[in-house]
């Protein structure tokens, strides 16, 4: 579940026993950042089956929150905060006339899904089209250069070594996306870095092919084809060559939102060494 910076986090959460709600008598929720940093304690209010709670805005990062029901349940979740998303419920809503319908398809739907396909096309690609910071545990090596694995880093927000927490001030990036401390790091010494990352947000092509796939997504079942249909005659005659996800470089199936994808990965001979 992800939120957007700047804003208060409201959750909410139902304690299950398969498909059975849970009666508990009381619920205490505890929310910690992905450094392990206790950030929110506080009790839930109740509202039939489900417990609440409103947070107070966040800094961007992932977040682990603790539901703990008495001695009947104690549970956890997880929720993100980010910088933006890739497109708003009501540019949902415009892009489609059955997305209009918001008793069809309720605005928790169209979050939920605007977030698969927010994770699908950096899954896809390797790089966040929303600004995101990620926790990664690096070993130093003797030098002031780290690569931690992302692209399109932005910033450090903080930095962890063996003795507790660094000044993160002095970091910079470099061309190459590394990022360089103001000091040697330690050879075999693990560090923990929670980095800033993405690409800017309102990028028009991706946003187009985001809302693309959030109607496949969310519509799937209106279309006569078969998931699994590799070709498709139709009934008035003729046969039709179907591109399906998975198969022959597609990765999505969707031919328009493949091709802006494939022109946003990340090719180490054009983007690094320059070579045509």
């Amino acid at each position: 579940m992800r939120f957007l910076s700047g804003r208060g986090v409201r959750l909410e959460y139902t304690f299950l026993d398969d498909e059975t709600p849970l009666d508990v008598p009381a619920v205490s929720v505890t929310v910690r950042d992905s450094a392990g940093e206790t950030v929110y304690t506080g009790s839930a209010a109740q509202s039939g089956d489900a417990w609440g709670v409103t947070l107070p805005p966040l800094p961007l990062g992932t977040y682990a929150v603790e539901w703990k029901g008495g001695d009947v349940a104690t549970d956890r979740s997880m929720f993100e905060v980010v910088g933006a998303f890739l497109f708003t419920v009501p540019e949902a809503r415009a892009s489609d006339v059955d997305l209009a319908d918001s008793g069809r398809f309720p605005a928790a739907d169209v979050r939920h899904y605007r977030e698969v396909v927010e994770r699908e096309f950096e899954t896809i690609t390797g790089r966040s089209f929303v600004p995101r910071v990620r926790r990664v545990t690096v070993t130093g090596d003797g030098s002031s250069s780290i690569f931690t694995g992302l692209l399109d880093v932005i910033g450090l927000v903080d930095v962890t070594g063996p003795s507790g927490s660094l000044d993160a001030s002095g970091w910079t990036i470099t061309d190459a996306g590394f990022l360089q401390a103001p000091y040697e790091l330690t050879e075999g010494v693990r560090y923990s870095l929670a980095v800033e990352y993405g690409l800017p947000a309102g990028l028009e092509d991706v946003k187009r092919a985001g809302l693309i796939r959030l109607r496949s997504l969310l519509t799937a079942e209106n279309s006569g084809i078969p998931d699994r249909a590799i070709s498709f005659v139709a009934a008035e005659g003729g046969n039709f060559s179907l591109a399906t996800a998975g198969r022959n470089g597609y990765e999505t199936g969707i031919p328009d939102v493949d091709a802006t994808l494939t022109r946003y990965r990340y090719r180490i001979l054009n983007d690094v060494l320059g070579v045509a």
